[in-house]
């Protein structure tokens, strides 16, 4: 009872609302984001053999039909098995408003064999239904209503056939990720998509054979079909079924766990300070304790009542914030994530317990203890308790691991955890860096001008460099990383635009046919002021380097791997195209032509590939090997048609192949032309470059307002460490107030000062904050876009204000009792 009164008595003090604070900010940043990946997790179980849509699927990137491993199929073991079709791709849908990019799914009629399609009639109900769209019928997703301006029951048009829309789609059990998924959903019959003429010979289009039924057969199937099957062909069960779902969703939980990462050592930081003046704080009232009679055992006990309430208290709290957040991050990412989620993550409210234990006992215990053992005569007396060598090491020892831990309990990955800590600290010391030489030229340029009652205050903060330096990096932190977001999700793409040139094309054209070529060329012709090229297309899997079979398992580097795993588009051309570059080698003789091919130069380097080395190709189940004879540099932002391989026409040109164009089509032009081509050929797909920047847009906005939504407890775990910073050093401004009270300053002029103070610390921060996202931009921009990138003073003007504002808003109110201390007092309590 006298614990629970003693900590009722400790409640009071603004050192441990602000510890109270700090942890519940901590606990609450990590709980938002792991219950929202709690329950993705559970819905991917849940989900697992809807989203995979049935317990074996067979995806190939060629038509089926024709595949040697049907006959298996035949066997009477695999009679019982329940079998679906479908085939996805994406198509343009012409209309008067806007030519629309869509992801077209053809399904028969036994789609889907798992889960049901929940879909919306013409009467607003919603209905499950155990099988697709009927013959004659399209389903749409309700964005496709909204981009074309109809309404259910009317005709749109999808290649050469016409048919009403009858039904949005809801729910579609095995919707995937990946781009053609992010457009919006058009699903039709199989039966009419013969009738389309959509799909040509070398279509981008995606097959897949859904089976259901008894375990033996499935594992049996399974059995005999994998040596069968070509290498643009897998088998997909509920083990490895839709890696794209998990990891789209994946890659953007890490994203949430870094901002959620960076909040909690960013409150870490303001735990720390806040542990030890609450010690300092407690220290006069244990020493009165031990006069009183109290053992060290005892007051250990004390100690020990108290942070179990205070783990307590926001554990629960930091959980329930937590809670509460994640539906912000659901609402936020709902088209992403696009299913119902169960309710999970509850295991979090014992996590946040151990969480803020955790960092109670990491940050606080060493202060307390050094408070304990410090000697009630001194205390009493008012003696300065300074902090020595073995109590500095001991607490910075005991936070770093803590911030390890921290970093393990969020990542679960030793090696990312440690990368992460580096990180964080190597950028708090870069800001450390130049936050200080930003105070000190402010102090060098205020030098001399601050005579008589006025106050010195750039000179003030220069002395008191080391604790403003800790305040202005955890504020900067925070205002980093929402200014990195702004930056690229937004400002990049626009200045990537602004690169392109004015009469880049503005219009892709695939799956021309090659009967087609002369009559699409002529048409896009007599529309552009320019030239039109068109350029074959062969598809292509890279199978081997220099007779070494090559898998994705031969590479590390992820975009190698990603190279080696999916199908190639070759060309073949005996003249260089205008916007490549031979860097090495040299370009094909047409004289004597063989087999040979120009390599572009960043693949060749992914690939660890160079003059000489022999490449095979698997093109449509045949080998053909080639020698690189050069190596060629793209413009990428041409926005011209480009390959990573390239043939001489003679080696490739006996092989299927499909026709590829881009052109600039100006002014009025480009709609009438692309609404013309794909009424005169109605298996062409014309992709709108805007079309595609808007939907990536889209998608970056979702992600990027998630990760700004919890990249706002970094925010506010910063305001919390200027509030710490200003209690820490709240004896030092206690004093230095009462010398220009004594010297004629007013209390006015105090408080002018402090927020003068606080003001300037937020602008350094915030301009610390602006600089590093504009250096990302620049860098990013550099080396991944490879154009030229202005500084925003927008961005720097933000970064400023913002971080001006909240300085003010956290720091104001607790500088206000130091201005306005007695003057007499003050000087006696600090000894002058």
């Amino acid at each position: 009872m006298q614990s629970i009164q003693y900590w009722v008595r400790q409640s009071r003090r603004a050192s441990f609302r602000i510890l109270f604070v700090a942890l519940v900010l901590a606990v609450a940043a990590i709980s938002s984001v792991g219950v929202f990946s709690a329950r993705i997790e559970a819905a991917l179980v849940r989900d697992a053999s809807q989203m995979l849509g049935g317990d074996l699927v067979i995806e190939s990137k060629r038509n089926v039909e024709a595949a040697p491993w049907l006959s298996v199929l035949d066997k009477p073991e695999y009679a019982g098995l329940k079998q679906a079709q479908s085939v996805v791709f994406p198509s343009v849908v012409p209309s008067e408003r806007v030519d629309l990019l869509v992801s077209l799914k053809a399904v028969n009629d036994t789609y889907p064999l798992r889960g049901q399609m929940t879909v919306r009639n013409a009467q607003g109900q919603d209905e499950k239904l155990a099988s697709g769209p009927p013959q004659g019928e399209l389903w749409v997703d309700q964005g496709v209503l909204g981009s074309l301006d109809i309404e259910l029951g009317d005709n749109i048009q999808v290649g050469e056939i016409t048919r009403p829309v009858t039904r949005v789609i809801l729910v579609e059990p095995d919707r995937g990720g990946g781009f053609v998924n992010f457009a919006p959903r058009v699903m039709m019959n199989m039966a009419d998509l013969d009738e389309s003429k959509l799909l040509g010979l070398g279509s981008r289009a995606t097959w897949r054979i859904y089976f259901t039924g008894d375990k033996p057969a499935v594992d049996g199937l399974i059995t005999e079909l994998t040596p069968l099957l070509t290498p643009v062909e897998e088998i997909e069960t509920l083990e490895n079924g839709r890696p794209e779902v998990s990891g789209t969703l994946e890659r953007a939980n890490d994203f949430l766990a870094m901002a959620a990462l960076i909040g909690t050592m960013v409150a870490c930081v303001g735990i720390a300070l806040v542990a030890h003046l609450f010690a300092k704080e407690q220290a006069r009232e244990l020493a009165v304790l031990k006069s009183l009679g109290y053992t060290p055992r005892h007051l250990l006990r004390v100690w020990a009542v108290g942070m179990g309430m205070l783990t307590l208290g926001a554990g629960v709290l930091g959980v329930a914030l937590g809670w509460l957040a994640h539906w912000g991050l659901l609402a936020l990412l709902a088209e992403l994530v696009g299913v119902d989620l169960p309710l999970a993550g509850l295991h979090y409210l014992p996590m946040g317990m151990l969480l803020s234990a955790l960092l109670l006992l990491g940050f606080a215990a060493v202060p307390t203890w050094y408070a304990l053992r410090a000697p009630a005569v001194a205390v009493i007396r008012q003696q300065t308790l300074k902090s020595n060598r073995g109590q500095l090491v001991l607490s910075v020892l005991f936070g770093v691991f803590t911030a390890i831990a921290v970093c393990l309990l969020i990542v679960k990955n030793i090696t990312l955890a440690l990368l992460l800590f580096a990180g964080f600290v190597g950028t708090s010391l870069v800001f450390a860096l130049l936050f200080w030489g930003l105070l000190k030229s402010l102090a060098a340029l205020g030098q001399g001008r601050s005579r008589g009652s006025n106050i010195a205050v750039f000179q003030s903060m220069s002395r008191r460099s080391g604790t403003l330096v800790l305040q202005g990096v955890s504020l900067a932190l925070g205002l980093a990383a929402l200014l990195m977001l702004a930056v690229v999700q937004g400002d990049l793409i626009d200045r990537w635009q602004e690169a392109v040139p004015d009469n880049a094309p503005n219009r892709f054209v695939f799956n021309i046919q090659p009967d087609q070529v002369d009559g699409v060329q002529q048409t896009l012709n007599t529309a552009s002021q320019n030239p039109v090229n068109l350029y074959p297309m062969v598809r292509g899997r890279l199978s081997a380097i220099n007779g070494q079979t090559i898998t994705a398992e031969t590479f590390q580097d992820e975009r190698a791997r990603n190279t080696v795993e999916r199908e190639l588009n070759l060309s073949f051309t005996d003249t260089l195209p205008t916007h490549n570059t031979v860097t090495e080698g040299d370009w094909f003789n047409a004289v004597t032509p063989k087999a040979e091919v120009s390599v572009e130069d960043g693949v060749a380097k992914r690939l660890g590939i160079g003059l000489g080395d022999q490449l095979t190709f698997d093109i449509a189940g045949t080998p053909l090997t080639a020698e690189i004879t050069s190596i060629r540099e793209l413009r990428w932002d041409s926005m011209e048609v480009n390959f990573f391989m390239i043939f001489p026409t003679q080696v490739l040109s006996s092989y299927p192949q499909t026709w590829i164009t881009s052109v600039s089509l100006q002014g009025d032009k480009a709609t009438p032309v692309s609404r013309e081509l794909v009424r005169q050929y109605p298996n062409l797909t014309v992709l709108d470059t805007e079309l595609v920047i808007t939907q990536l847009r889209k998608i970056l906005g979702q992600v990027g307002q998630a990760v700004q939504f919890v990249f706002m407890f970094t925010v506010m775990a910063g305001g919390l460490v200027v509030v710490a910073c200003v209690m820490t050093g709240a004896r030092a401004r206690t004093r230095e107030a009462a010398i220009y009270r004594a010297m004629g300053a007013s209390t006015s002029q105090l408080l002018r000062a402090a927020w003068l103070e606080l003001s300037v610390l937020g602008a350094l921060a915030g301009l610390v904050a602006a600089i590093a996202a504009q250096g990302l931009g620049w860098g990013v921009a550099h080396f991944v876009f490879e154009f030229e990138y202005m500084l925003s003073p927008l961005h720097i003007v933000a970064g400023v204000l913002a971080g001006a504002a909240v300085s003010v808003l956290f720091g104001a109110w607790s500088v206000n009792s130091v201005c306005r201390a007695p003057v007499l007092q003050t000087l006696r309590q600090v000894g002058v």
